[in-house]
């Protein structure tokens, strides 16, 4: 086969792996009160059901990301897919908030490999060769696997429980094993094996550069605004009266534009560069459309507002890397890019249930949100300023 057909090829293997990453973390909360209800959870404590499953990858993204650059992406994307199905098997077999915490760490361990490995096959295959198309295709998985969950796992959930979405998580991870297994090749670049020593690990660290962290803290703010709202925001349009299969498809909105105008992001970044420009423009957008949700009662324009502003930041921070930095470097800065986000995840669900605990009012949890989200272009900002100097 031929290597251009082969990278698209790659693309299918990496965007089914992402489909599975978007099932495992977005089953939680469109069932998220119907397990409140049923196990008599605290906000703080669904809060920190998301949380959990980004605390693994706080401390293993980098690690998985050099582990990826050693022992090759096939190696680490199996054994991350088992965790992830191993981990999610234990939420659905428990009843005990204990356990489906420890299940959700579980899942989270898995997902730090799954992120890294999609995002390293693409920058690996595609390196120099439309690769902010291939990001834009590929950021539309967490849309479409975001999109399914919010429109349809609060329903099967009142119908036939709240573990059956669940059960329909794991298959979808089932399936990107095989898919993996079947399909994956290394790329012409980068072989199996190499005589070659490979760089030690702070070696490596002192190679990146600051550009890469400020994209890094972007993402992070990014992640703890956008998963924050996705964890509540069920639940918040469940309290203003809204059944919860209607509540799901409004918080399903968040992700059309992504799914709709990610490949044209794509797209336009590879011809204009300017990665930070299209990351602060969607943050400052982000925010105002999370602020504007306290001040009105006709949600639909806020959420479609912001719909289109998540959807310019996911492709020109995942194409960075590939246009600045070597082969050898793509594993370890994707892990760093998602030890940031998981930063994000951790704290942003948690601190936004302790706000609505404490203060009993989503209105100010989303003020809380949207000033979050406003970090994004101000860090954004940031970096423009100094790769101008």
């Amino acid at each position: 086969m031929s290597e251009s057909r082969q990278r698209w090829i790659i693309l299918i293997v990496a965007y089914t792996c992402m489909l599975a990453f978007a099932f495992t973390l977005q089953f939680l909360p469109p069932i998220l009160s119907l397990i409140i209800a049923d196990m008599k959870l605290t906000h703080t404590q669904a809060g920190l059901l998301m949380s959990l499953f980004a605390l693994p990858t706080i401390f293993l993204s980098i690690l998985a990301g050099s582990l990826s650059d050693r022992l090759g992406p096939y190696k680490v994307g199996v054994i991350s897919l088992i965790l992830a199905v191993s981990g999610t098997l234990l939420f659905i077999g428990s009843n005990s908030f204990v356990y489906i915490a420890m299940g959700r760490v579980i899942s989270g361990i898995g997902a730090a490999g799954i992120a890294i490995v999609a995002a390293q096959i693409i920058s690996q295959w595609f390196r120099g060769r439309e690769i902010g198309t291939a990001m834009g295709i590929y950021n539309t998985a967490m849309p479409v696997g975001t999109i399914i969950c919010y429109t349809s796992f609060g329903n099967i959930g009142q119908k036939l429980g709240w573990r059956m979405p669940i059960v329909i998580s794991i298959t979808v991870c089932l399936a990107a094993l095989l898919v993996l297994i079947t399909l994956y090749k290394p790329a012409p670049e980068q072989p199996a094996h190499t005589t070659e020593k490979p760089a030690g690990f702070l070696s490596n660290l002192r190679e990146i550069g600051l550009p890469i962290w400020l994209i890094g803290i972007c993402w992070m703010w990014f992640n703890a605004a956008f998963l924050s709202f996705s964890t509540f925001g069920p639940d918040f349009f469940v309290s203003k009266g809204y059944s919860i299969t209607s509540a799901g498809f409004l918080v399903s909105l968040l992700m059309w534009g992504s799914l709709c105008m990610s490949p044209i992001i794509g797209r336009l970044v590879d011809k204009v560069n300017n990665h930070e420009v299209f990351i602060a423009i969607g943050g400052a957008f982000s925010a105002l459309a999370i602020y504007l949700l306290t001040t009105t009662t006709n949600y639909i324009y806020p959420m479609i507002l912001m719909s289109l502003s998540v959807a310019l930041i996911p492709a020109p921070v995942f194409s960075y890397p590939s246009k600045i930095l070597k082969p050898h470097l793509l594993g370890l800065v994707f892990g760093i890019l998602f030890t940031f986000s998981s930063i994000g995840m951790f704290l942003g669900p948690f601190a936004a249930g302790i706000v609505r605990d404490r203060t009993g009012s989503y209105e100010t949890t989303f003020v809380f949100l949207s000033a979050i989200a406003m970090l994004v272009p101000l860090t954004a900002l940031y970096l423009r300023v100094k790769i101008k100097r």
